[in-house]
């Protein structure tokens, strides 16, 4: 999920500041099955008229400074200069790792933090519970590899953070510490994903007191007296960014000759995938790293996509959630470990595998992490292929019409800072500029870098045809690994380097009022179109 109950919660915000009125919503609703053709006009008439209305009051909302073009950042990294199609002479695999926690150091506990990935706090009694945290069970980290083929062609890092996501300007202020060491370093490539915990200190801005943000951040956008109310806790947010650059200027340094291996295993029972097409990977994909030096440690990159919402959505408690106690398991058997999400829209956990060990939840998010972990080191030598030393990668800006009226009054009010533009002159239309990316590892991976939370489809095929799709429409889009050809295996890192919010098939885009989680979360029902179009477009290009 991108915003829990969001879509109930920013609608009667809206409501009641026209009427006047404080009101409390139920739960939303499941997705409900596709009605015929004139209820299904009826909804599409409502959205119609409904969204204009939401967009009228977001315009009361003063807009501050945001800008009304976009101007690309020095703190964006187009990647190498040019792809080779075979290692280099002499190639070889080179990695380093490093970890640390986000919390070491920060007072989280003094009622200025906020637990992000859900909008209420202890029993869900109320929509404005100011949701701070109340004890940590686990920690909260940034882990980092550092990697390159000895091509002399550059270095490109990877670092993932236990966070519900992350923007473009927080990436590109990590960029930005690291800016002089990239140059020296010859690092071409940096990039910063989220593993969207829905039980960690917010780094995304959605989670924070929402009625002192909706109605006293037009006063601190209109003077500049005092910073806009957010999830997001500045000093905790500007340590992040040092601790993250910091991690990645000692992964450079731990880089260590060595080889590649990939696998993958299955684990399919641990999957509950909410929305149609129900395609999802079945795998928890892992890149394992072997030093040539015997005594140094073995890393293993690791990528599924799964919701991180064991200890649920709601809970106050401080936790890593599953990928915690993956770890633990791989770090028993020698390891180091990171892991990225990948394309998981409406994918969730299935605990049913390990729910006999404990009725208790947390111990329930424990188990599930470590049958997870137990996956991993099951993995046999037989099972894995040797990655040849070569690597590319490539990235592309490209922007998104907002479409979705919410997104642009939470842009407008400061909540989220993501980089959007006004693309008229009062903001009644605005444009998302991001970016993709792109990684050739080997000869025979790939992998699509895509910032927010994607539909598996896009990626993998297997979208719905017009006979089951909301506007019984067919598919038109080549998926990603149709783009870049059947000789690579496609990984997807998602929710890397911003946050979009949901990637939605283009001809299944349902209701906004009536429907689903995901409509009322995607920032644009053109997010699937952008990031295929902006994704074919740089593959094309190398």
């Amino acid at each position: 999920m991108f915003f829990m109950k969001i879509k109930i919660l920013s609608l009667l915000l809206c409501l009641s500041l026209l009427l006047g009125v404080s009101v409390v919503p139920a739960a939303a609703a499941d997705p409900l099955p596709l009605p015929d053709t004139a209820t299904q006009f009826l909804y599409d008439l409502a959205d119609s008229l409904v969204k204009p209305l939401i967009r009228l009051i977001g315009l009361l909302f003063p807009a501050g400074d945001l800008p009304g073009k976009y101007v690309s950042s020095p703190d964006f990294y187009p990647g190498m200069d040019t792809f080779l199609d075979a290692p280099a002479a002499g190639a070889k695999w080179n990695l380093g790792y490093a970890s640390a926690s986000l919390l070491e150091g920060q007072n989280i506990f003094d009622g200025k933090h906020y637990v992000g990935g859900g909008l209420v706090g202890d029993g869900q009694t109320a929509v404005i519970d100011e949701k701070t945290p109340t004890v940590i069970l686990d920690d909260q980290r940034v882990r980092v590899t550092a990697l390159n083929d000895g091509s002399g062609r550059g270095t490109v890092i990877l670092a993932s953070i236990d966070g519900f996501g992350i923007t473009s300007k927080d990436v590109r202020a990590i960029r930005a510490l690291l800016a002089d060491f990239a140059k020296e370093n010859n690092i071409v490539s940096i990039n910063v994903s989220a593993l969207h915990q829905h039980s960690v200190i917010d780094t995304l801005g959605m989670n924070g007191p929402l009625l002192k943000a909706v109605f006293l951040n037009p006063v601190a956008n209109l003077t500049g007296l005092f910073a806009p109310y957010s999830g997001k806790n500045a000093d905790f947010m500007d340590n992040l960014h040092n601790v993250v650059a910091n991690a990645a200027k000692a992964a450079f340094a731990n880089l260590e000759p060595g080889t590649l291996h990939y696998a993958k295993v299955n684990i399919k029972e641990y999957i509950f995938d909410k929305r149609p097409p129900y395609v999802f990977d079945e795998f928890v994909h892992r890149l394992r790293f072997v030093p040539d030096a015997a005594a140094s440690k073995e890393t293993w990159l690791c990528n599924l996509a799964i919701h991180c919402t064991g200890n649920g959505a709601s809970a106050r408690e401080v936790t890593g959630d599953f990928p915690y106690y993956m770890e633990e398991t791989v770090n028993a058997a020698g390891a180091n470990f990171q892991l990225i999400q990948g394309a998981q829209l409406a994918i969730t956990l299935d605990s049913s595998p390990v729910d006999a060990l404990s009725a208790v939840r947390f111990e329930k998010v424990q188990n599930y992490g470590h049958a997870l972990g137990s996956k991993l080191t099951g993995i046999t030598p037989e099972q894995e292929t040797v990655v040849t030393p070569l690597l590319n990668a490539a990235h592309k800006e490209y922007s998104i019409p907002i479409d979705n009226p919410l997104h642009m009054l939470f842009f407008r009010l400061k909540m989220i800072d993501s980089t959007a533009v006004k693309s008229d002159l009062l903001g009644w239309n605005m444009d998302l500029w991001t970016e993709v990316g792109y990684l050739e590892i080997g000869d025979a991976l790939a992998v699509a870098i895509v910032p927010g939370e994607m539909e598996a489809a896009l990626a993998f095929g297997g979208g719905l045809d017009s006979d089951s799709a909301w506007k019984r429409t067919a598919w038109e889009y080549a998926p990603m690994q149709e783009t870049i050809g059947a000789a690579r295996e496609l990984l997807v890192f998602g929710l890397s380097n911003d946050q979009v919010g949901y990637m939605i098939l283009p001809n299944d885009v349902h209701n906004f009022i009536l429907f689903g989680n995901e409509e009322v979360n995607a920032a644009s029902t053109q997010a699937a179109p952008a990031v295929l179009k902006a994704f074919e477009g740089l593959v094309a290009s190398k």
